[in-house]
């Protein structure tokens, strides 16, 4: 059987196997009559309906209940969560998320979920990943299985309405929840240029991610940008605090930058460029993992509006010093010294060591 969820595993903060959530089938669910139905999001300018997610009309979490293992439990104290895999218009979707999610529910902060779909076609479009949790990975295995994995973190849940439109062009929104969920998607409109089949070559994470608005390579200013917007304040009203976690694979590095990955690490640099023109450059870590041929960067200290987060990893051009021009030497002829020769009654001065023949040295 392929195209469904195979399993679902948790690990706590110190990676711990804490066990598999057991699927708990919903009495009201018949897949032989349950339909789908296709919702859109807008675009920030045009609001045009441009993405989409295929969800089944009761919101496909009843379908797709899952019991946490012994021990682990939601932020309320419960122990049932939503995982569920959808088509959306440029991914596929897998999502881990507790309900009340809205109400600030969450998953424990800081554990790994695992999910692993079983997928024929999915293995050859996984070049692009995008994730709200941190250390997002999207493993292709044996046996046509896609592993989807990513932590649980703290995330600004914005209010459905106006929604992520009311947060493009600057704002001042306060989250309307402060929750933990996973979402890892996998692009379905990227392949690799070669054809081959293997694992993603771009992973981000974000806090951005909800209104995220896409990533794409500038090759004109050879800059990784990436599109993200979030409300600016917590429920709280503590400011939410930008983070953003990359990797990209080594071979990317020669690419783009023309430098080896373990080079590129010494150049990274992301600038997060505001709507009114503003920019700060963020706190950036950045090593290679050269076993697994990843430059992991990972960038932190910006706030949320509205930025675009732009990622470069170019070596500088050598600074290129003008040629001194040469200073013209001036040299005054020298006098030589004259001496005196006579010959008779005849006297001459010449300027050679000796005198003329006939002449001798007065």
């Amino acid at each position: 059987m392929n195209d469904c969820i195979e399993g679902v595993t948790v690990y706590d903060k110190d990676n711990k196997n804490l066990g598999a959530l057991t699927f708990v089938q919903h009495s009201d669910f018949d897949p032989f009559e349950t339909k789908q139905k296709w919702d859109a999001s807008e675009t920030p300018d045009t609001r045009e309906l441009i993405q989409g997610y295929s969800v089944f009309d009761a919101n496909g979490f009843p379908a797709g209940e899952w019991r946490l293992p012994d021990g682990v439990k939601l932020s309320d104290g419960k122990n049932m969560i939503g995982v569920s895999v959808a088509r959306k218009l440029g991914a596929v979707q897998v999502n881990v998320s507790p309900k009340g999610i809205e109400n600030g529910v969450s998953l424990p902060v800081g554990y790994f979920f695992e999910t692993t779909v079983k997928s024929k076609g999915l293995k050859k479009y996984t070049r692009w990943v995008t994730s709200n949790g941190k250390d997002p990975s999207v493993t292709i295995a044996d046996n046509d299985k896609v592993i989807f994995k990513g932590v649980a973190s703290r995330f600004p849940v914005p209010d459905s309405s106006p929604g992520c439109v009311g947060l493009y062009g600057g704002n001042e929104v306060k989250a309307k929840a402060d929750a933990a969920f996973i979402a890892v998607d996998a692009a379905t409109n990227l392949a690799s240029a070669d054809g081959t089949e293997g694992s993603a070559e771009v992973v981000m994470g974000t806090n951005g991610w909800w209104c995220f608005n896409g990533m794409n390579w500038d090759a004109k200013e050879r800059q990784l940008v990436v599109n993200v917007a979030a409300p600016h304040y917590y429920p709280d009203g503590s400011e939410v605090d930008g983070w953003l976690e990359l990797k990209i694979k080594g071979r990317l590095a020669r690419e783009w930058w023309g430098i080896s990955p373990d080079e590129a690490t010494g150049y990274a640099k992301v600038e997060v460029i505001y709507k009114d023109g503003t920019s700060k450059t963020a706190t950036v870590t950045a090593n290679y993992i050269k076993d697994k041929d990843w430059i992991d960067l990972r960038a932190y200290g910006f706030t949320y509006s509205s930025p675009a987060v732009k990622i470069s990893m170019q070596k500088p051009e050598p600074e290129v010093k003008p040629t001194p021009t040469p200073t013209a030497v001036t040299t005054k002829p020298t006098s030589a010294k004259k001496i005196t020769c006579i010959k008779g009654k005849t006297i001459k001065k010449v300027s050679t060591k000796t005198c003329p023949k006939g002449f001798k040295k007065r």
